[in-house]
Parts: structure tokens; sequence; C-alpha cells
């Protein structure tokens, strides 16, 4: 906003600039500064005046100044501009009563005028805009609203704004709604520049049942061109009042952030409360960086009493980090160790997706490699994956862990197929540590040395329509497999996940994500993704997914609660994407086993967006063993300005309802209010909490209240705030 301040200014700096001759003959044109100068039927009249009728034109680069008449006195060096004064600037237009300028001084004075900022879109008025010297500018009585004439629901008033090149200042400013003063300040300073400036933020507030009633307030410390501190007090009508402090650094090398809560003496929990984060990044050279991060809460229920998000109130643990790296064209290297603060030994499976899980390791310390060198004459490909990692654990083994995967590939081009065949070894031996272990822990030290043999063949077929409207795609793909069996139960689990079955999973060589097992299999993946989109627009009225993996033997290795496959069994996942009208969208996704013969993960889901105001979406998950729910999110319209506007999350199988809010919004061209009750899942025990916000916006100025988008965010899917 300050810098759209600026744009006032300008009119003042071209008409105070350059105007110090004048040629008096009609149809004159005037270069001197300014730019362009044109007028007609120009006089010379008594005591030394020179009178400009007709209209005056100035252009000045993209600005362009206009009067009806005009009055030069060679005497007093002034020049009256009157019949209707205005300035024209791309985002800015200006238009006064009279204008009277002075060249000797270069100051000025224009009465009784009115402003509009085209991009903001903004208005306001002033009775005088002056031109000071040392490029100071007043404005007399200013108003500023974004409202339109026809309903001025809100304006700032003020008795006068001082504009400086680095500061302005306002002196008895006002906020008027409906005709109702609602906040009076008597002095109020802002930059007019870039540099930011100390000072109050906007407050919020809300309640809910676990914090009760709470207030808000930001303080913005700008401490230094490259270091600011925000202090933010929020009291809790339960719990008392919480410092919040966020200090930010910015060299060309460095980049902090520090935060730190503190909750002296919560009335509920009857002690401390503490959180901690700490983000730094130095980068010493070109190709290095060392990063440390790090996070701390004093207690395990800390983010379930204190936080207002579902995924903040869910988290199990905290990591710590510190990592050197080290890069070049073709190469990553990463040196580092992590550890962890659980905030929960023993989660319980929720609708919420916090389910039991083992603690993780703490690595300390560990190295990776990451290469890629590419021949561009042969189309050779070698890539290394290495890592040399120590871990230790507080109820498992502990010990160390060397890894090396080399994979050399090559790529043939047959008119757009391309084809990839490539062979891998993956080399790992982990020995255990002895020392702070029971002798029934210890295991003997495991290696294994596994090859990996793939050939994946992929097209990309593009058809444009006759009228260059509509782009049709087909990308065919296969891909086959072989990883032989060899035993890896001597190695631990220390990072191996089973990953969420896709598309792009479909073509994975090794269906673990992690270094502790590499699955056995010989398998052939084939698929087909299909699109139908609008060139023009880029949106995709169709968008069409199979595929199938067919598995040649049966597979021998796994992780706790994954099931093997037999030879001859097919996975299969299908998509559908389609614009079934330009309002309204269906989304089907599907992933099942023929092992099983049922499926394994479902999504159904419909969008109706008829406008901006016109919103609905519908949706049905399903994971086997994990979740069964139901989605609903709205905004409709339901008169006039008025719309209803809600999220609905239901558990199926613990038969809960996880997450809902439901409010009613109020929106103009220039200002809008939302008020929203929520009640959502937030302790790990099923217990919920219920909340009440308000948030009142005036466009163009900024908002009152609880932001009503942190809710949105949090509880849909995917949302977009636009």
């Amino acid at each position: 906003m300050k810098k759209r301040k600026a744009y006032i200014l300008m009119i003042f700096v071209f008409m105070s600039s350059g105007v110090g001759e004048m040629v008096h003959s009609q149809n004159a044109c005037l270069i001197n500064g300014l730019g362009d100068l044109r007028f007609s039927d120009a006089s010379n009249g008594l005591n030394n005046e020179s009178k400009l009728n007709n209209e005056i034109r100035i252009t000045s680069g993209i600005n362009i100044i206009t009067a009806g008449q005009a009055v030069y006195d060679e005497g007093g060096s002034s020049i009256t501009a009157s019949k209707g004064v205005t300035f024209e600037s791309p985002n800015l237009f200006i238009e006064g009563q009279e204008a009277l300028i002075n060249t000797d001084d270069e100051t000025a004075i224009l009465k009784n005028t009115h402003y509009f900022f085209s991009d903001i879109p903004a208005r306001g008025s002033s009775e005088e805009f002056r031109i000071e010297e040392d490029n100071q500018f007043i404005l007399i009585k200013p108003t500023y609203t974004t409202c339109n004439q026809l309903d001025q629901s809100w304006e700032l008033i003020a008795d006068e704004i001082l504009i400086k090149e680095d500061e302005g200042e306002a002196k008895n400013i006002a906020l008027r709604f409906k005709n109702i003063p609602v906040l009076f300040l008597p002095r109020l300073t802002f930059p007019t520049n870039d540099d930011r400036k100390s000072g109050f933020l906007v407050p919020s507030f809300g309640s809910s049942s676990k914090r009760g009633l709470e207030i808000e307030i930001p303080y913005y410390w700008n401490i230094a061109p490259n270091i600011d501190l925000k202090t933010t007090v929020n009291w809790m009508k339960k719990r008392g009042a919480d410092m919040k402090s966020e200090l930010r650094f910015l060299t060309p090398k460095q980049k902090v952030f520090i935060e730190l809560n503190h909750l002296p003496s919560d009335d509920l929990f009857n002690d401390d409360r503490t959180y901690s984060r700490v983000n730094y990044q130095f980068n010493p050279s070109l190709n290095t960086q060392i990063e440390i991060s790090g996070e701390y809460a004093s207690d395990t229920s800390y983010f379930e009493d204190l936080s207002q998000s579902t995924n903040e109130s869910s988290r199990t643990h905290l990591a710590r980090d510190i990592v050197f790296k080290s890069f070049g064209k073709n190469w990553l290297m990463n040196i580092g160790m992590t550890n962890y603060q659980m905030l929960d030994n023993q989660p319980e499976c929720l609708a919420i997706e916090i389910c039991d899980q083992d603690d993780p390791y703490r690595l300390k310390p560990y190295m990776n490699f990451n290469g890629n060198w590419q021949s561009k004459e042969s189309n050779i490909n070698l890539d290394v994956n290495a890592e040399l990692i120590s871990f230790d654990h507080f109820q498992n083994k502990g010990g160390k862990r060397i890894r090396n995967r080399t994979t050399l590939s090559k790529i043939f081009n047959f008119s757009g197929i391309k084809v990839k065949p490539s062979i891998g070894i993956d080399y790992a031996k982990f020995k255990a540590d002895s020392i702070g272990f029971r002798p029934e822990h210890i295991e003997a030290d495991a290696k294994r040395t596994i090859p990996i043999y793939s050939l994946d063949v992929r097209a990309n077929l593009i058809k444009i329509s006759n009228d260059d409207d509509i782009r049709h795609s087909l990308q065919p793909r296969v891909m086959a497999v072989h990883i032989p069996y060899e035993d890896q139960s001597d190695f631990p689990f220390i990072d191996t996940l089973m990953p969420d079955f896709n598309y792009f999973q479909l073509f994975n060589e090794n269906r673990f994500i992690g270094n502790d097992r590499i699955g056995d299999t010989s398998k052939i993946s084939y698929g087909i993704v299909a699109k139908r989109t609008r060139i023009q627009s880029g949106k995709d009225l169709i968008e069409f997914t199979l595929g199938q993996t067919l598995h040649l033997r049966d597979e021998k290795i796994g992780i706790p609660g994954d099931s093997l496959r037999n030879s001859g069994s097919l996975t299969n996942l299908a998509s559908l994407n389609i614009a079934m009208t330009e309002s309204l969208n269906l989304k089907l996704d599907h992933y099942w086993d023929s092992d099983v013969d049922q499926l394994k993960r479902s999504q159904i889901g419909i969008e109706y967006r008829n406008s901006k105001s016109k919103h609905l979406n519908l949706s049905y998950r399903f994971r086997k063993q994990s979740i069964k729910q139901l989605h609903g999110t709205f905004s409709w319209p339901i008169r006039n300005q008025w719309s209803f506007i809600g999220h609905y999350k239901y558990s199926i199988k613990d038969r809960k309802t996880i997450d809902q809010f439901f409010g009613l919004n109020y929106e103009t061209c220039c200002w809008s209010i939302s008020a929203v009750s929520r009640k959502h899942l937030i302790y790990r025990n099923g217990e919920t909490d219920s909340s009440f916000s308000i948030q009142f916006m005036l466009k163009g100025l900024g908002e009152f209240g609880t932001p009503i988008n942190r809710l949105f965010e949090d509880g849909i899917f995917a949302y977009d705030e636009s």
C-alpha cells in the first residue's frame, strides 16, 4: 500500500519541475523537463500575466496532466491552473478544481481533489494537496476507501497527512464504518518507501473449548534492514498469556529463523509450557551449505492443548538435524546427524491416521552421496547412490550400515519411442553395536549384494485438432523388472516403508521406500495416460489413467503389515478425471489386488463450481483396514450477498465426526464478515475441541478477528483461497 501512496506524489513532482519559462505564441510546444506541453489560444493580460485558454495538456512519459485554463504571473513566478485539473497515469487518476504552482520555490497547491487507484481499486479525496520544499507533501482533510460511490460503507479520514521521502505521518486519523467511528488514532506513522517500520499489526480474536476466549496482539520490530522480530501476546482466558517471538536474520550467506513460545504457569496444566524452533542456513561458498534445524516442546501434550490445527496436534515426534551439504554439477553429498524428541510413546490409531509405529531411529552421524553422469553422445547414464549411517534407538538395536547402489543405463530413441535398459548392483552391509544392548537383541553382521535388471519403454503421442483448440495426448508405458531373492532378515528396519501405490510407484524397481529391504520380484508393469486438453486455458477436459502389474513369481521379502503377492497375481489401478460440464467435475480413483479380489484404496469425488460464490465438493475415501470416510465442503449463496459455508468429515469406520464447521459469510465489493463454528478431533484419545471464529475484512485495508482461511486450509484438502 505504501507504493501506491507514492503515486499521489508523482503529480507534484511532474507539475513542479521544469515550469520556469513559457513561450507566448499560439500552438507552441515546450520540452523542458515535463516532456510535452501543448496549449492553444494564448493571450497577454495585464500585470505581466499570460492567460492560456482552452485545454492545456502536459505529457511526461506515461503521465498526462490537463487543465481547462492557466494564468502565468511572470512577476510573481506563479501559475494558476483552473477549470478542471486532471492527472492520469496507468494506475492513478486525480482531478482537482484548481492548482496553484510557484515556479521559484517549486511548491504547489491542488485544491478539492479526488483520486482513484485502478489497480487496487481504491479512491479518496482531499481539500488540499500541497507540495512543500524538500519533496514534502501535505494532504489536508484526506479520505481513503475501496468502496464505490453507491456503497461507501467504510472510509479512512484524517485532519492532515504529511509525506516525506522515507516516512509519512497522519494526524487524528479515524476509521468510519457505516458513518460510525470505530477506531481513532491521534497520530500514525507509516513508511513511504520499501523500508519496514516498527509498529502494531492487526490483532485477531476467537474462542475455543480448550483455550477459552483468546486475543492475539502482534507487534513488529524493525531492528535493522536485515533483522526483524515479531512479538505476539496471545491471551487465553482458560490458560493465561502466551508470549510468542519470531526472529528473522538475513545476510548474503546466512538465513536465520528463531521461534520461541512461552506460557508461564498454564492455568489448566499447572506448569510452564514452552516451544522453540530454530532454522539456520549458512553458505560458506557457492557449492557448500550448512543447515541446522530443530524443535523442542516442554511436554508431550503441548500441541494438543495449544495448537489450532489438526496437523499440528497429531505430531508424534520433533526432529533435530544438522547437515553439511556439498554439491557440484552432477553430484550432491550430505553429512549430518538427526535426533528426535518423542511426544507420544504409544499413539492410538484413530480416524485422523495416527497409528501405532516404532519410534524413529536417531542417525548420528550419516553421510550420503548421489551422483548422475550422462554422455550426450552415447546417451549412457551412470547413477551412484551411496550412504554410510551410524544409528541407535531407545529400545531396539543400534549399529552401522553402509550401502551403495550403482546403475548403468542407456536410452535408445526410435522415432519418439524411448527404450531404456538398465542394470544395477545394490550392496549393503550392517554391523550391530553390542554396547548397551542385551545379548538376545544382538544379531550377526548382515551383508547383501543384489543385481537389479529393468527394461523401460515409453512414448508420448500428441495430436492437435483442426481448429487448434484441443490437444489429444496418449502416453503408453511398459516396464519389466527382475530382482532375485536374497535373505535380508538380519537387517533391522530403520527407514523402510511401503509407499502409497500410485501410477508412478507402478514403474519403480523397488516396491519399498528406504534402504533396509530390496523387494525380490519378477514383474511386468504396463499403463497408459490419455488426456484431452483445451489448449488456450490449459484445462484438462478428460484424463484417464490405467495401469497394471503382472507378478511372475511369488514374493518372499516383506515388511510387517505388508502382504506378499503370488505368482500370476495382478495389481491394478485406474483413475478418471472428467469435466462433465464447465461447472461439474468428476474424479474416480481405484486400486485393487487380484490376490484378495477386493479394493485396497478407492476415492470418488464430485466438484461443482458455478461461480466464485457457488462451490460444492463431495467425496468418499476408502483405504483397507485404515480409512472409510465421507467428505463434504460447500460455499453457497442464500440471499443477496449472504452465503452459507461449511465442511464435514465423517469416519464410517469409527462412527465418529472427525471435523466439521459451518458458518455464514456476508460480502460486498469493499468489505466482508464471516462467522464460523467448528468442532474437530484434536486429541489422540478421541476428544474434540469446539471453537467459534469471526473475521471482519475491509478490502484493501486489512482483516480483524481469526483468519477464516486457516480453518479452510486445515479442514479442506487442496483448499484454494482464490
